[in-house]
C-alpha cells in the first residue's frame, strides 16, 4: 500500500466515529459491500448488449428473504431486466424514498487495462473493475444499507425502493420502461436518490459533497459535409472532408456566452469556501453575487480556465466521432461527424444547433439533431426533507466540506424521474480524488475500498434521516 493510499484509508476511517448514535459499523458495511460489489463487477453487462438480468439476479438472491423486503425482477425475456425491491415500513404514515442506479456499465478495451477490467482485482487499496464507481458501487452500497434498516423496519414510517435499471447507459429499455410500464411500482415515492453528484476528496479527505438538484440535456448532433468525388490523384476544391474540418475546427474553438442560474451561483459561493487557487476563489465569490456584466465576465474568464467549471457555465459541444472516405486513392462524396451537444436547462436546442451551423461557416456542411428537443424536467428543490438529509448527515461525516447544489453536465435518468413529478436528487456516495473521478468510462476505472465504508453509511444515515420515526 502507498503511503498515499494509507492517507486517505486513515482519514476516510476517522470519520468512523462521528456517529448518529444508530451505531452503524462501518468496517462492517465496508466489508459487505466490497464483497457485493466485487461479485457486481463480475457480471459482464456492458452496453451494449446489457444483460443486466444478471446483476438483477444476484440483487434478488441479496434482498429475497429478509424480513420486510419484497423483490421483483422486470424481465421481459430479453435479458434487459429492471430490479425493484421495497423494504415495507411497519407501519408508514409517510410517502416512499425511492433509491435508484444502474445495472449496465460501458465498454472496456480490456487490452489497455492493468487487470481484465471483469475480473474484481485488490491493489494498493483500491478495487479495479468496469462499474466499480458507475454505477455498480453504488448498488452494492444502497443493498447493503437497505438490508441493515430492514433490521429497524419497526422503526421505519416509509417505505423504502430500490431500483436497479436498465440502458442508462444507452437505449431505452431502462427507467423509461419503468415508468411506462411499472410506474405503479414507484409512483408513490416523495422524492428519490440517483447518481449524478460527488463526493470529491482532496489529499485523502472530503473537501465538498455536490448535490445534483438538476442536469444538462444531452443531444447527439451530426455533422455532413458533401462535395465531389475523385481520384485521390487530381485535388478537388471542394473536398468534403477538408470541408468538414474546417468547419469543425471553429465549432471546437467556440465559447457560447455564459449563463448563470440560481443553482450555479449557490454552487460556486461554496465551492469558494474550500477553493485553494486564489483566483479562483476570488471568481467564484464574484459570480455568487455579481451584477454588472463586467464583473460576471471578468469571473467567468477565470473559471472558464477549468474545464468541469466552463462546461458548467454554457452551453457546450464535443467531437467524438468522425467518419469519411472508402480507399486511399479516393476523395469521397461525403464525410460525417458525431457531436455531443449539452445544452442548459432552458436553452433552445434548435437555435444552438442553428448557431453551430453559423459559426462552422462552411456551405457544404450541415449540423443536424437527431431526436426531437426535450422540454426540461423541473429542478428539484433544496428544502425537502430528502436534500436536508443529505445536507446534514454530510456536514456530520465531513465538517469540513463544502455542501452544494449542483448542476450537472451528464445526464442521467434522474431527469426522468423529475419529468415524471419526483423530486431528485443525485449523488455518487464514494468519496473520490479527481484522478479517480476522471477514470469513469476509462481505462482502469477503481474505487478507494476505504469510500465503500464511507459511501455505505453515508446512504444508511440519510436513508434513516428521512425513514425512521
Amino acid at each position: 500500500m502507498t503511503a498515499r493510499t494509507l492517507l486517505l484509508v486513515l482519514l476516510l476511517a476517522a470519520g468512523a466515529a462521528a456517529q448518529d448514535g444508530t451505531g452503524f459499523d462501518r468496517s462492517a458495511a465496508q466489508r459487505d459491500t466490497l464483497a457485493l460489489l466485487k461479485e457486481l463487477v463480475a457480471l459482464d453487462t456492458q452496453n451494449p448488449p446489457g444483460n443486466e438480468v444478471l446483476v438483477a439476479r444476484r440483487l434478488d438472491q441479496f434482498l429475497r428473504g429478509v424480513p420486510g423486503i419484497e423483490t421483483r425482477i422486470l424481465d421481459p425475456g430479453d435479458g434487459r431486466a429492471n430490479f425493484i425491491a421495497r423494504l415495507r415500513a411497519t407501519r408508514p404514515s409517510r410517502r416512499a424514498v425511492l433509491v435508484m442506479g444502474h445495472m449496465d456499465v460501458v465498454g472496456a478495451d480490456a487490452a489497455k487495462w492493468i487487470s481484465p477490467p471483469f475480473q474484481p482485482t485488490e491493489r494498493d487499496g483500491y478495487l479495479y473493475g468496469r462499474g466499480t464507481i458507475d454505477d455498480k458501487g453504488a448498488l452494492a452500497a444502497t443493498a447493503v444499507a437497505m438490508r441493515l434498516l430492514a433490521a429497524r423496519r419497526d422503526a421505519l414510517d416509509r417505505d423504502i425502493i430500490l431500483l436497479g435499471t436498465a440502458a442508462e447507459e444507452g437505449g431505452d429499455q431502462g427507467i423509461g420502461t419503468v415508468i411506462t410500464r411499472h410506474f405503479d411500482l414507484i409512483k408513490d415515492a416523495e422524492f428519490a436518490l440517483n447518481e449524478g453528484g460527488r463526493v470529491r476528496m482532496r489529499n485523502g479527505a472530503v473537501y465538498s459533497i455536490n448535490i445534483q438538484v438538476t442536469e444538462k440535456i444531452s443531444y447527439v448532433v451530426t455533422a455532413t459535409a458533401r462535395g465531389t468525388s475523385g481520384h485521390g490523384s487530381v485535388p478537388l476544391p471542394d473536398n468534403p472532408i477538408a470541408a468538414l474540418s474546417r468547419a469543425l475546427a471553429r465549432v471546437h474553438e467556440n465559447r457560447q456566452p455564459a449563463r448563470l442560474n440560481d443553482i450555479t451561483r449557490a454552487y460556486f459561493a461554496g465551492l469558494a469556501k474550500v477553493e485553494l487557487d486564489p483566483s479562483m476563489r476570488e471568481a467564484m465569490q464574484t459570480i455568487a453575487t455579481a451584477r454588472t456584466q463586467s464583473e460576471i465576465d471578468r469571473a467567468v474568464s477565470v473559471l472558464s480556465r477549468d474545464p468541469v467549471h466552463n462546461a458548467v457555465l454554457r452551453d457546450t459541444v464535443s467531437l467524438t466521432m468522425i467518419d469519411g472516405g472508402i480507399r486511399a486513392n479516393v476523395i469521397p462524396s461525403e464525410a460525417t461527424a458525431t457531436l455531443n451537444a449539452r445544452v442548459l436547462p432552458d436553452s433552445d436546442i434548435r437555435a444552438f444547433v442553428a448557431e453551430l451551423n453559423r459559426i462552422g461557416g462552411e456551405k457544404q456542411v450541415s449540423f443536424a439533431i437527431q431526436r426531437e428537443p426535450q422540454k426540461a424536467p423541473p429542478i428539484s428543490g433544496t428544502t425537502t426533507a430528502l436534500y436536508r438529509a443529505m445536507e446534514s448527515v454530510g456536514a456530520a461525516m465531513a465538517p469540513n466540506a463544502a455542501i452544494v447544489p449542483m448542476l450537472s453536465t451528464g445526464a442521467t435518468d434522474g431527469a426522468e424521474l423529475r419529468a415524471a413529478g419526483i423530486p431528485t436528487y443525485g449523488i455518487l456516495p464514494l468519496p473520490l480524488e479527481l484522478e479517480d473521478e476522471l477514470r469513469m468510462h476509462a481505462d482502469n476505472e477503481r474505487v478507494p475500498i476505504a469510500s465503500l465504508g464511507w459511501g455505505t453509511e453515508y446512504l444508511y444515515r440519510v436513508l434513516a434521516a428521512v425513514a425512521l420515526r
